[in-house]
């Protein structure tokens, strides 16, 4: 297939290039996932460069790939094999393959076509089509259903059951090929090869290129050492590279970016076909077809944006490189190390593909920039050392209750004084050249401090209790007909610590930061994180130490005076935080509401007075409904319902009348409480 490839293209004035004539000269690993690769080579006159790819690789190579012809060539068009669904594929052959389809589901398509039969002998007809019938078998004559291929002959039809059939050929070339072709397609879908990807030079006499383009790699990993000495703290910080992919990267010059640039997948190498509704055309006469105006500020915008546009193409597409090694906010252009100055490329870049858009880098980055050419082989790892040097590093023990509630941490204050950016990883501590523990750390900007533990510190016992049970009432006020009460919470947190080894030591205690209390003792942190309080407390071996952290939180409460209950009003004026003023509206509003209580309580004893009466009434005409209506009995039955009718008239004329002075009574409560806005 190459030499087939290398044939044709000659054939054609166009001088073939391999991958292995266009080496990796640079590759750039970035912390979210991807890597750029850089290929440098030479191409005589017009030239073809033939690069081979995993189909999974497709996509980021044609959301990315960026080619420079250097010395005065232009860039052609980049082709590659179109992958299609394989179901939207076949359907394009005569014979559809989609469904899986059984021999006699085939030949039942293929009817009409010539076929040579070998079966007891040979027979060569048109499919007349395939059919299914009926055939007893065995001593039992069980039936059971069979395939026939019907064909129409030369002497007439002849049947050929389908299981009798030992070979069977397609007479039609070209049909016979479609066949062909169709299954080549089912089998390039079980394909995991590499796909060729072909780049197009053109030009006079030799020049250099440049190929780059990203892909996925396997995020690159750091781990430190740091070995504390009596003056000085060494720091090693070293890189985990891993080669995984196909090609050996041989003397290349390599660069490691830390930073989280976006990065993401689009399926930009399947092609999308959009479903389009069928419409049955109506049988009536043609109508002329009609323009429509054009909406004039969607026309005024698209001048507009098309202007911009013809502004970025205009300008020149960057293409300097790195613009500092081993500093913060290096941005990641391609070509670094090609062997081109900056301004070379960029006039390359210009001359030789023009840009239809421009870009801004956004977000700040770090490079580390390999000194020497790194030599890795294909599915080999490496370990590069990309830090050393002395740190700045403090002993401290660390106590937060909630990573252990007796124990605090031996731990570090590390201000990075390397001038570089260090990148979040593990790290091994070594104390008096001993293994001392493990820790690890999130990036870390030049200068920027950080706490990091490593081990238990048993020297020392933790105890941390919490009162969080006081509240006072501050104020109270009456803001239009609701009471305001403002209530302070305290909470606090003793913390108490026991030296045992007979050392002294700097303890810091982390101690939680809740949103809405507001720090009282001490008055001011140590430090501030985003969650916690820092608060230095040196230990004495002697002495122990202990810290009292108290915090405030003030709540503001509205409620209605009228859902309050006479008990409650009356435990508010008693907390003496009241004005005279709110104290003699509310002094009132007890009065009213025990007037109101007294009419309430009035009307509901005479409801259950005449429940009551009716209770006995009830008894009563029970007994008489047994009585001689001429009976003593009977007659002082009657009387004594008489009395109580009276007496019950007079009771719901009394409730009538308690229930207009209740309504009256909570009015005018109402009406007061309403106007009331007080301090």
């Amino acid at each position: 297939m190459k030499r087939l490839c290398v044939l044709l293209l000659l054939f054609a004035g166009v001088s073939a290039v391999w991958a292995a004539d266009l080496p990796i000269t640079e590759v750039v690993l970035f912390s979210s996932g991807v890597g750029y690769i850089q290929r440098t080579g030479t191409v005589t006159d017009d030239a073809t460069v033939q690069l081979a790819f995993k189909p999974e690789q497709i996509n980021d190579l044609l959301k990315s790939m960026v080619l420079l012809d250097l010395d005065g060539g232009k860039v052609g068009e980049i082709t590659y094999g179109a992958k299609d669904p394989i179901g939207k594929t076949l359907q394009a052959f005569a014979v559809n393959l989609t469904d899986n389809p059984s021999l006699g589901q085939m030949l039942n398509r293929l009817r009409g076509v010539s076929v040579e039969v070998i079966a007891v002998n040979t027979i060569t007809g048109n499919i007349l089509g395939v059919e299914t019938k009926k055939v007893e078998v065995g001593k039992n004559c069980d039936v059971i259903d069979v395939e026939v291929l019907n064909l129409l002959t030369d002497t007439g039809i002849r049947s050929v059951r389908l299981d009798a059939i030992s070979s069977l050929r397609i007479l039609d070339d070209k049909l016979n090929l479609e066949l062909r072709e169709a299954l080549k397609v089912l089998a390039s879908g079980l394909d995991n090869q590499r796909k060729p990807v072909l780049l197009t030079f053109t030009g006079k006499g030799q020049r250099r290129v440049i190929v780059g383009y990203l892909t996925e790699t396997p995020i690159w990993k750091t781990s430190y050492r740091l070995v504390l000495g009596e003056k000085e703290n060494l720091l090693q910080g070293w890189a985990v590279v891993e080669n995984t992919s196909d090609a050996d990267w041989t003397n290349i010059h390599l660069a490691l970016v830390s930073g989280r640039p976006i990065s993401f997948i689009e399926d930009l190498y399947t092609p999308l076909y959009l479903q389009r509704p069928v419409v049955t055309p109506h049988l009536f006469a043609s109508l002329n077809p009609v323009e429509y105006e054009g909406n004039l500020e969607q026309d005024a915008e698209r001048s507009e944006h098309k202007s911009v546009d013809k502004r970025a193409a205009a300008r020149p597409m960057a293409a300097e490189g790195m613009a500092l090694r081993g500093s913060v906010g290096g941005e990641a252009n391609f070509g670094r190390a090609a062997g081109a100055g900056g301004r070379e490329m960029a006039e390359a870049a210009q001359s030789s593909v023009v840009s239809a858009a421009t870009a801004q880098n956004l977000g700040q980055a770090f490079e580390y920039a390999i000194k020497e050419p790194v030599t890795l082989p294909r599915q080999k790892s490496a370990l590069l050392p990309i830090v050393s040097g002395t740190i700045d590093a403090w002993k401290v023990s660390i106590y937060n209750a909630n990573v252990h509630a007796k124990f605090p941490l031996y731990g570090l204050r590390v201000k990075n004084t390397t001038g570089l950016h260090l990148m979040g990883g593990p790290i091994t501590i070594y104390n008096d050249n001993i293994y001392a523990g493990d820790a690890t750390f999130e990036d870390l900007q030049p200068g920027e401090q950080r706490l990091v533990s490593y081990a238990v510190d048993l020297g020392v016992d933790g105890n941390r209790t919490e009162n969080s049970g006081l509240q006072e009432i501050m104020a109270i006020k009456l803001v239009k007909g609701s009471l305001s009460v403002t209530r302070k919470y305290q909470r606090t947190v003793n913390y108490t610590f026991a030296v045992k080894d007979g050392k002294d030591r700097k303890l810091m205690v982390e101690h939680q930061f809740l949103p809405g209390w507001e720090l009282v003792e001490p008055k001011t942190p140590d430090e501030r994180t985003a969650t916690l309080y820092r608060f230095t407390l040196p230990l004495k071996a002697t002495e122990g130490g202990k810290l009292r952290v108290v915090e405030e939180r003030t709540d503001l409460q509205l409620t209605r005076v009228m859902d309050l209950d006479t008990p409650t009003l009356v435990m508010y004026l008693k907390t003496g935080k009241i004005s005279p003023a709110v104290k003699d509206a509310l002094q009132r509003v007890v009065v009213m509401q025990n007037h109101l209580q007294d009419l309430r309580t009035q009307r509901t004893q005479q409801e259950q007075e005449i429940q009551n009466i009716g209770n006995e009434q009830s008894r009563i005409r029970q007994n008489m409904a047994q009585l001689d209506r001429n009976s003593d009995l009977y007659k002082r039955y009657v009387t004594t319902l008489d009395a109580q009718e009276t007496h019950l008239q007079q009771l719901r004329a009394n409730i009538t009348d308690l229930q207009q002075k209740e309504n009256a009574q909570r009015k005018e409560l109402e009406d007061y409480v309403a106007g009331l806005d007080l301090e």
